[in-house]
């Protein structure tokens, strides 16, 4: 009831209702009369009528929502909360997204998230509605990423009066015939961060792929960038924009503060992930046996030469054939593909778990637990947000509960 909310006062001799929400109620004059209410919303007068107290009340449910939240753009349509997240205006000059994260979020609207909500009014979209939209994502990793997307648009809607309900943020992944077992199977009490330790190839895996790369066309040069990807924690990216200039050979430091990612079709060189810059380690000989120290400081020498010939202009450490950054997906293509099926890292039709960044985990799992370095100083080498989520990712939260139940219980 909408008298109920608030007491009533007089106005010109005429008994009227004033809301909390800044809504000024008239009761109808007489019986069988009309009553309204009137209001401000975004500096204009507006009004609405019914012929009962009960229907006004309806009618005023989301004016009451609007005002209450402070929220002047809950009419608008879901297109222009989209647009309004996808703003790089949205924010300021140091914190806006990097060009990589910004393509991928503009493709996860357009092929998810628009479909769904583009026509909905900013005020009418529901919980129902996220999750149809994060639920049509075609896999487990994919939805994980739809889900931070509309979780990081959900709290954009509500600074920018898009939207009033942080509940918005609350769906998931969800499909049916979600694998009950092996790698991509979460395991109970793990962090969603947990990485199965059957994603994460072993040092024999990674020889094998060495081995199968070194048998190509540029054998040692790739050879030689899967070993420093596995026992650096270099990104593939980071490893595209590697110049001789950011090696330290006597301290065996790498510098990371670029990388190459590829945008609507063009490359684009800028700071690392998170725009993170930092400093890795590198061993002299990996756990394999393969001299890595000896091989990083020899190919420097070869990159001086190159240059001085002008095949190498850039001075990079792991060039494409033209001495240019290479493309991802050319080098996926012409490089990793034959060398997956070689190595035995592909079947047949091209299935398999690990992947180049699968070598990323190589590095964080042998930090941990061969060189028995301390999580709070494995995070900073690979570039984690903090020694928490490199225990999420390696170590997991279930990790020795069996081992002190077994003994509690003995």
């Amino acid at each position: 009831m909408v008298a109920a909310t608030a007491s009533p006062q007089t106005e010109g001799g005429r008994v009227v209702v004033e809301l909390e929400s800044g809504i000024t109620v008239y009761p109808a004059r007489q019986e069988g009369g009309r009553w309204r209410a009137v209001w401000y919303e975004n500096g204009e007068r507006c009004q609405c009528e019914a012929v009962t107290e009960e229907k006004l009340a309806v009618k005023l449910d989301k004016v009451t929502e609007r005002l209450a939240a402070g929220a002047p753009n809950m009419q608008r349509p879901g297109a222009d909360l989209i647009a309004h997240y996808l703003s790089p205006d949205r924010h300021p000059p140091r914190k806006r997204w990097s060009p990589k994260h910004a393509d991928t979020q503009r493709r996860l609207c357009e092929r998810f998230v628009a479909p769904v909500i583009a026509a909905i009014t900013c005020q009418d979209i529901k919980i129902a509605d996220m999750q149809k939209a994060v639920s049509a994502a075609p896999t487990e990793g994919e939805g994980a990423r739809l889900h931070r997307c509309l979780s990081a648009m959900v709290t954009a809607g509500i600074k920018g009066g898009y939207l009033a309900s942080p509940r918005l943020r609350e769906v998931y992944w969800q499909a049916a015939g979600r694998p009950e077992s092996g790698p991509l199977a979460s395991t109970q009490g793990e962090s969603d961060q947990f990485v199965d330790p059957a994603e994460i190839p072993a040092g024999a895996d990674v020889a094998r792929l060495g081995q199968a790369l070194a048998a190509g066309r540029r054998g040692d040069l790739h050879e030689l960038m899967a070993c420093t990807a596995a026992y650096s924690g270099l990104r593939q990216g980071e490893e595209f924009a590697l110049t001789i200039w950011q090696i330290t050979p006597g301290s065996r430091v790498i510098d990371v503060d670029r990388k190459v990612v590829e945008v609507g079709g063009r490359l684009l060189t800028g700071l690392p992930k998170g725009c993170k810059r930092r400093k890795t380690i590198y061993p002299a000989r990996t756990p394999e046996g393969y001299p890595l120290a000896e091989k990083i400081e020899a190919r420097i020498g070869q990159v001086r030469a190159e240059m001085a010939a002008g095949r190498n202009p850039l001075g990079l450490m792991f060039p494409s054939p033209r001495g240019k950054h290479w493309r991802s997906s050319n080098f996926d293509t012409r490089v990793l593909a034959p060398a997956y099926r070689a190595a035995g890292w592909r079947d047949a039709g091209g299935n398999g778990t690990w992947t180049w960044h699968s070598l990323r985990h190589v590095f964080c799992v042998v930090a941990l637990f061969t060189w028995h370095l301390e999580a709070h100083d494995v995070a900073p080498l690979a570039g984690h947000a903090s020694a928490r989520t490199t225990l999420d990712m390696y170590v997991g939260t279930t990790a020795g509960v069996l081992d002190r139940a077994r003994t509690a219980t003995a």
